[in-house]
C-alpha cells in the first residue's frame, strides 16, 4: 500500500510539474519573445495623390505593393468581419491565440491523408507569422506560436483584428482589406457587399491562386465555400445567401487610382515621381471637371481623324488664384506611341495666339481700339535677309482699326504694330513677366515674326499668361498644389489695357471679317478668346478667358506633321467651347463692368476719330471705347475727308486703293505726297536681298511683290532670269542670283537678290 501511495504521490508531483510548465509555457514563455519591429508602428497607408476633394488620383506602391494603412474601429463592415473568422479562424473570439481543436483536426487529416492538407493557424499566428518573416521551421513555427500568444496577453481581439485585416495581402500587391477593396472594387471597404465581402475573405489563403484577374473561378470557388460556413455560422440567413452567391460582381481593376496621369505625373516631378509613405498630397484638380474634358477632347478628335489631327491638350485654370483645375496632356496617355507625352508642357509654335500680348504693348503706349492702322504689305531687312509677312487669306486688308486688326488676326498689321511698340526684345518682355519661360533666345533670333508665331512656348505657360490679362493685368502663376502659395496680387500690367483687350477678344461682329459670325468662337455669353495656326498647319490654338475661368486648347500631332488644313478656328476652338459652356453651365457665367476710366465714343472707322458734325450724315460711325483721358476731340474734317465725302488716306493706299483688294470701292481717296515722285527707285526688293524659298508660305514663298517710288500704272518691269507677272507686279522666285530692272519713259533703276531654297 505504501509504493502505491508512494506513485501516486510521484504521479501528482508529475502532473504539478507538467501543470506548472504549462502554465509557464502559456502565460510566461510568451513574454521572452522579442516584440517584432514590424508590430512597433501602425502599418502605413501608400502615398496618395489626390484631388481638391480629396478623391484619389493615384497611390504610390512602395516595395510590398500598396497599402491601406491601419483600418479604423467601425470602418470594416461586419459581413467582412464574419467571412474572415469563418475562412481562417471561426473560434477566434474563444481561444487565447492557438486553437488546440483546429491542431487536433488538422493532425488528425494529415494522419488519415498521409500529407498536410490543412492548417490550423489562427487568425493571431498569422499576424504572429507576418511580423516574423522566417524560413519555415519548427523553431519558426514555436515563435510564432509564443509570439501569438503574447499578442492575446498584450492587445485586445479588436486591435488584434484590425492589425490582421490591415496588414495581411490580398494579393495583386494590395495589402490590407482597405487597400483590396479599392484595388478590385474601386470602393471604400465600408461599402461591400456580402458576397464582395466573402471573395476578399477568400483570398489571403492563396493571394496568387485565387488571383480574381487570373484565376476568378478559383476565387469564385472559394467565395461560395466562404458563404457557405457563413450561413451555417449563423452570419448568413439561407436567403441573405443565396442573394449574395446570385450577385453579379461589379469588379474595376485598380478602382480609381490612376485618374489624370499627365496631371499628377507633372505634380510629381518635383517629387522625383515619388511621395514618402503614408503622405496625402492635396492638388487643385477638379475630377469632375477633367472627365469631361478628356470626354471632349476624345469626341472632337474623332471628328477630326480624317484630317490627320491624332492629340490634343487642354488647361483649365481658375483666375482667382490659379489653381490648375484640369489638365489633358494627351489623348490616350496609355495609347501607342507618343500617348504619354504632356502636351500641357511641350514647346510649340504658337502662331497668332501671341498677338494679344503686342496689342497689350500699343495699348499701355496710348493707342485706341479705334485707331487705324495701315494693314498693307511690308518688308523688314534683317540680320538674316528681308522679311516679307503676310495675311493668312494672302491679302492685305487696307484700313482697319486696330480692333478689327486683333480680332480679324491680321498679320501684317502684327508686325507693323510691334516694330512701332519695341520690336521682339518688348514682346518678350511682357510675355516673360507673363511667365513664357520658354522665349530665351536672344530678340534678333525671333525677330518681329515673333507676334504671328515665331516662337516656341508651352500651352500651360501661355494658357497662364492669358489669365494675367483675365486678371486685368494681375500675375498668374498656375499651381497644381493646395499647399504651394496662390497668385498673389502682383500688378503687372495697365488695368485699363487688359480690359480694353478682353473687349475686343469677346468682340464677334469684330472678327467676323476672317471668321464669321457663326464660328466656335461664337459663344452664348461674353468670353475673350484668340486662335493661332502655325506654319504648314502642325499647330493650332484656342485660348481665351472669362472673369473666372482661362481655358488654353492645343491640336495637333506631336511628331510635329501637318494637319489637313485644320485651323485653330475648325480644331482647337470647337474644344474650348465646349469646355466654355460646362465651365458656365456649372458656375453661371459673369463679364467684366464697365469701368470709370472708360468712355464710348462714336467715331468713323476709317479714321478712328470722331465724325464732324458736318458730315455726321454723309459718313458710318460705329463706336468704340476709349479711356476718358484719351477721347480725341472733334475737329471740322477738312483734312480728313474731301469735298465728295471721301476719306483722304495717306500715300501708301494708293496701290492698294488701285488694286482688287480695294473693299472701299470709291469711299476713300489716296493723297500723294508730291507732285513729282522724284528719281526711280526700287522700294522693293532692296539691293541685296536674301530670301528663302518656305513651303509652308502661300504659294511657297514665290511671289515675290515689286514696288517702287512711282505710281505702279507707271512702272515697267524686267529680269533677265525671272519671270515677271506685270499685274501684280511680281516677280516668281527661283534659287540663285538674279537682277530686277525697274524703268518709266525717262529713267530706269536696278536691284538684285538671292535667292535659297529651305
Amino acid at each position: 500500500m505504501d509504493w502505491r501511495r508512494g506513485m501516486r504521490r510521484r504521479r501528482g508531483r508529475f502532473l504539478l510539474l507538467v501543470g506548472l510548465l504549462a502554465v509557464c509555457c502559456w502565460w510566461l514563455a510568451p513574454w521572452f519573445v522579442a516584440w517584432p519591429d514590424a508590430l512597433q508602428q501602425e502599418p502605413q497607408a501608400s502615398a496618395q495623390v489626390v484631388d481638391r476633394r480629396g478623391e484619389s488620383l493615384r497611390r504610390m506602391a512602395g516595395p510590398g505593393g500598396k497599402a491601406g494603412g491601419l483600418v479604423q474601429p467601425g470602418e470594416v463592415p461586419a459581413a467582412l468581419v464574419a467571412a474572415t473568422l469563418a475562412a481562417e479562424d471561426r473560434r477566434f473570439w474563444s481561444h487565447g491565440g492557438i486553437d488546440f481543436l483546429a491542431v487536433l483536426r488538422a493532425g488528425r487529416d494529415s494522419v488519415r491523408q498521409g500529407r498536410l492538407v490543412s492548417g490550423a493557424s489562427t487568425v493571431t499566428q498569422q499576424l504572429a507569422k507576418h511580423a516574423l518573416p522566417s524560413p519555415r521551421t519548427w523553431w519558426a513555427k514555436l515563435q510564432e506560436a509564443l509570439l501569438a500568444r503574447r499578442l492575446e496577453m498584450t492587445w485586445s481581439k479588436e486591435r488584434i483584428l484590425r492589425e490582421y485585416l490591415s496588414r495581411i495581402s490580398y494579393g495583386a500587391l494590395a495589402t490590407g482589406c482597405r487597400e483590396a477593396s479599392w484595388h478590385f472594387f474601386g470602393k471604400p471597404v465600408s461599402d461591400l457587399s456580402p458576397a464582395e465581402c466573402a471573395l476578399l475573405a477568400g483570398l489571403p489563403q492563396a493571394p496568387a491562386r485565387l488571383n480574381p484577374w487570373r484565376h476568378r473561378a478559383a476565387a469564385e470557388t472559394r467565395q461560395h465555400w466562404i458563404l457557405s460556413r457563413m450561413e451555417a455560422l449563423g452570419h448568413l440567413t439561407p436567403t441573405e445567401s443565396e442573394r449574395a452567391r446570385r450577385e453579379s460582381l461589379r469588379w474595376e481593376r485598380g478602382g480609381r487610382e490612376f485618374s489624370a496621369p499627365h496631371f499628377v505625373d507633372y505634380v510629381l516631378r518635383g517629387q522625383d515621381g515619388e511621395l514618402p509613405p503614408g503622405q496625402v498630397l492635396r492638388t487643385t484638380l477638379d475630377t469632375a471637371l477633367q472627365g469631361r474634358c478628356e470626354e471632349i477632347v476624345a469626341f472632337r478628335l474623332d471628328a477630326l481623324k480624317a484630317s490627320h489631327v491624332q492629340q490634343a491638350s487642354v488647361v483649365v485654370l481658375d483666375n482667382a488664384d490659379g489653381s490648375i483645375l484640369a489638365m489633358v496632356g494627351s489623348a490616350d496617355y496609355d495609347g501607342a506611341g507618343d500617348g504619354r507625352v504632356n502636351g500641357c508642357i511641350a514647346r510649340r509654335s504658337p502662331g497668332s495666339a501671341l498677338k494679344p500680348f503686342t496689342w497689350l504693348l500699343a495699348l499701355q503706349a496710348g493707342a485706341n481700339p479705334a485707331d487705324v492702322i495701315a494693314d498693307l504689305p511690308v518688308e523688314f531687312v534683317t540680320a538674316s535677309g528681308l522679311y516679307r509677312p503676310e495675311n493668312y487669306h494672302g491679302r492685305a486688308a487696307g484700313p482697319v482699326s486696330l480692333r478689327t486688326a486683333l480680332a480679324c488676326s491680321l498679320n501684317l498689321s502684327a508686325v507693323k504694330l510691334l516694330e512701332r511698340h519695341g520690336g521682339p526684345a518688348a514682346l518678350i518682355d511682357v510675355l516673360q513677366r507673363a511667365g513664357v519661360r520658354t522665349l530665351n533666345r536672344s530678340p534678333d533670333d525671333y525677330g518681329l515674326g515673333l507676334t504671328i508665331g515665331g516662337g516656341e512656348v508651352t500651352l500651360l505657360e501661355l494658357t497662364a499668361a492669358y489669365a494675367a490679362l483675365a486678371r486685368l493685368g494681375q500675375r498668374c502663376d498656375p499651381r497644381a498644389r493646395l499647399d504651394r502659395p496662390a497668385s498673389g496680387e502682383v500688378q503687372l500690367f495697365d488695368p485699363d489695357s487688359c480690359w480694353l483687350l478682353a473687349d475686343i477678344l469677346s468682340d464677334n461682329e469684330a472678327r467676323a471679317g476672317t471668321f464669321g459670325t457663326t464660328s466656335a468662337l461664337r459663344l452664348p455669353f461674353p468670353a475673350a478668346v484668340k486662335t493661332g495656326t502655325s506654319t504648314g498647319y502642325r499647330d493650332n490654338w484656342a485660348i481665351g478667358y472669362t472673369p473666372q475661368y482661362t481655358v488654353g486648347v492645343w491640336v495637333g500631332n506631336f511628331d510635329g506633321t501637318p494637319m489637313q488644313e485644320v485651323s485653330g478656328v475648325t480644331g482647337a476652338a470647337p474644344m474650348f467651347r465646349d469646355i466654355m459652356q460646362i465651365l458656365a453651365t456649372r458656375d453661371g457665367s459673369q463679364w467684366y463692368q464697365p469701368r470709370e476710366t472708360m468712355a464710348r465714343v462714336e467715331v468713323d472707322p476709317l479714321t478712328g476719330l470722331p465724325v464732324p458734325a458736318a458730315w455726321k450724315t454723309r459718313r458710318p460711325q460705329r463706336s468704340d471705347w476709349f479711356l476718358r483721358e484719351r477721347v480725341p476731340s472733334p475737329d471740322d474734317g477738312t483734312d480728313r475727308y474731301d469735298q465728295s465725302g471721301r476719306v483722304r488716306l495717306g500715300p501708301e493706299f494708293a496701290d492698294w486703293l488701285a488694286g482688287p483688294g480695294n473693299w472701299l470701292t470709291t469711299d476713300a481717296v489716296a493723297t500723294t505726297a508730291s507732285s513729282d515722285p522724284g528719281t526711280l527707285r526700287i522700294v522693293s526688293p532692296l539691293p541685296g536681298t536674301r530670301l528663302l524659298l518656305d513651303p509652308d508660305l502661300p504659294q511657297g514663298g514665290q511671289v515675290l511683290p515689286l514696288r517702287s517710288n512711282h505710281p505702279a500704272h507707271t512702272v515697267r518691269w524686267h529680269s533677265p532670269s525671272l519671270a515677271i507677272d506685270p499685274n501684280g507686279p511680281s516677280a516668281r522666285l527661283q534659287p540663285g542670283r538674279h537682277e530686277i530692272h525697274a524703268s518709266t519713259d525717262s529713267e530706269s533703276a536696278t536691284s538684285w537678290i538671292e535667292v535659297r531654297a529651305r
